[in-house]
């Protein structure tokens, strides 16, 4: 009789189904995709995705310092104003004498600092127009399809980068504003994916993988475009990304897939998991509250810290090797690998900081919005407190400074624990929608940091000028703090609830139980959960 059950079993399946109905959210043992829990091949492909979309969002920061030449005269003012500033700077002196005397890289433009800040803001120009249109496509066609299609493009527009700079800079301007029209898209569709996807004690942890691509991506993109322009010229810098891009494309189309309920592989186990734990049903889809969203007060709230912390980070991202070369005086090639160090730190920060974050939540002893608020204020203190030393310290001592920029972005990597995660916490339906909102105000300085610094410099092209730029990032990053912390929430809103939602637990739904010999049902921990699967 226990045969002929078993046997029974086999053959149906234990949700009821046919071999053909239930083996594809069955069977465990076909490949290395169905051994993989499936929202780590999710995790993984979004990683390398963002990756190689950094390649084509900041390469043209390392390529215009080798791209343009300055003015004999603005390298004498810069020159004598170093001097006055730092009186015993002689290595920083020789080595502006010997930044100004790189060997030919290829083609140089006559383009002021003016310019350059503009061309450098391009592409957030056209990055912040698209950011809720990201999110609504997403609701729309699913993020696979605008994900995948955003990097598909950034690829081509980037590859014509050389043409463009040839043609002029308002050719240059149009080709990055196309670039960020294209790439804009990219992250709200990941995060209206990973609100079907992300249980909530995973949620911090898996989008600060996600998120550590984008300082890894620097960390990449740095060295590796200035060492291409070292040895084959600055063109090559635009042509290298497209293939990283190309063979992420595959992995992309045969593995990812917009929610658990449209895999075909996943474990049943899983899929429960992580729709239990999320407390709703994925299939269903609510039109946006878009008054509720703008008129409340916790979406504010990641509005002002999104854009307040990726003021620093944009700055960096954009003027870095313009400050490494004509601050401090690195070549081109030593100036590459020591623009990669904070966005290292950054990466490293941001991910020990999310496993502590995950781990106070699970021990459920302090409250999860007072968790997410000690990341909040650690990382914006010391971010202040690196901005105004570095303003005071100028491009005197370049250990100290390089070694304050490296801080300042590990700070700022901190501050993803406390607010990025938040967008899934309390609207896990629309968390495409507010992120997007977020990054919209968050791609701001993208636009106004550069601006700023090509204004600044071109009336005051001095380390003096520098600290202006370090003592306005300083005050919008104090603000920012301060709004920030007092409205955020991280309760599900009401608007934000759909028919049937339970809300989300920070543990392992009570339903999902596993079956042990001679004990019965007996409630799974997370972690057991997460050391089966992995063995599975």
């Amino acid at each position: 009789m226990s045969t002929e059950k078993s046997v029974t079993k086999e053959l149906i399946g234990s949700n009821g189904a046919t071999p053909a109905q239930g083996d594809k959210k069955k069977k465990s043992c076909c490949s290395i995709a169905d051994r993989i829990p499936a929202r780590y091949i999710l995790t993984a492909l979004f990683f390398f995705g963002i990756v190689a979309l950094q390649t084509t969002r900041h390469g043209f920061s390392v390529a215009i310092v080798v791209m343009t030449n300055r003015s004999a005269s603005a390298r004498a003012v810069n020159q004598t104003a170093i001097y006055h500033d730092c009186p015993s700077s002689g290595p920083i002196n020789v080595s502006v004498q010997r930044a100004g005397g790189d060997r030919e890289l290829g083609e140089r433009f006559e383009w002021s600092e003016s310019i350059k800040g503009t061309l450098l803001g391009a592409y957030f120009y056209g990055y912040i127009i698209t950011q809720v249109v990201g999110g609504v496509l997403e609701q729309k066609l699913g993020g696979k399809i605008v994900f995948g299609t955003s990097l598909m493009l950034a690829a081509v527009l980037n590859a014509l980068g050389p043409v463009a700079a040839r043609s002029g800079a308002w050719s240059m301007f149009a080709v990055r504003f196309c670039l960020g029209l294209v790439t804009g898209v990219s992250l709200p569709a990941m995060y209206g994916v990973w609100g079907r996807w992300a249980p909530p004690t995973e949620r911090t942890r898996l989008l600060a993988f996600c998120y550590i691509a984008l300082s890894f991506g620097g960390v990449i993109t740095f060295p590796l475009s200035s060492s291409l322009a070292d040895e084959f010229g600055w063109p090559a810098v635009f042509y290298i990304p497209g293939s990283f891009v190309a063979a992420w494309l595959v992995a992309w189309v045969l593995l990812a897939y917009d929610s658990p309920s449209k895999h075909p592989r996943i474990l049943e186990k899983e899929q429960k998991y992580i729709e239990d734990g999320i407390g709703m049903k994925t299939q269903q889809k609510l039109p946006v509250p878009w008054r509720h969203v703008l008129t409340s007060l916790p979406v504010w709230a990641l509005i002002v810290g999104q854009f307040s912390s990726l003021w620093g980070t944009y700055l960096l991202l954009t003027q870095l090797p313009n400050y490494m070369k004509n601050v401090l005086g690195f070549n081109i090639r030593t100036n590459g690998l020591l623009s990669a160090l904070p966005p290292l730190l950054a990466m490293i920060s941001m991910m020990l900081s999310s496993f502590l974050a995950d781990y106070l939540i699970k021990r459920g002893t302090i409250r999860k919005v007072w968790i997410r608020r000690s990341f909040v204020i650690t990382g914006f203190t010391g971010m202040v407190i690196c901005g105004i030393v570095l303003a005071n310290l100028g491009g005197c001592d370049r250990t100290a400074a390089v070694a304050l920029l490296c801080l300042l972005q590990a700070f700022s990597g901190t501050t993803n624990a406390g607010f990025r995660a938040v967008h899934i916490e309390f609207a896990p339906r629309f968390s495409g929608v507010t992120f997007s909102l977020a990054n919209t105000a968050g791609t701001l300085p993208g636009i106004f940091a550069p601006m700023l610094v090509g204004v600044v410099l071109e009336n005051d092209p001095t380390v003096a000028g520098w600290s202006k730029v370090f003592y306005t990032g300083a005050a919008i990053q104090a603000a920012g703090c301060v709004f920030t912390v007092v409205f955020m929430r991280t309760d599900v809103q009401p608007w934000a609830r759909g028919e049937g939602d339970q809300g989300a637990k920070n543990t392992v739904p009570e339903n999902y139980k596993d079956t042990l010999p001679g004990n019965g049902q007996a409630e799974m921990s997370a972690k057991k959960f997460l050391e089966e699967e992995t063995n599975v």
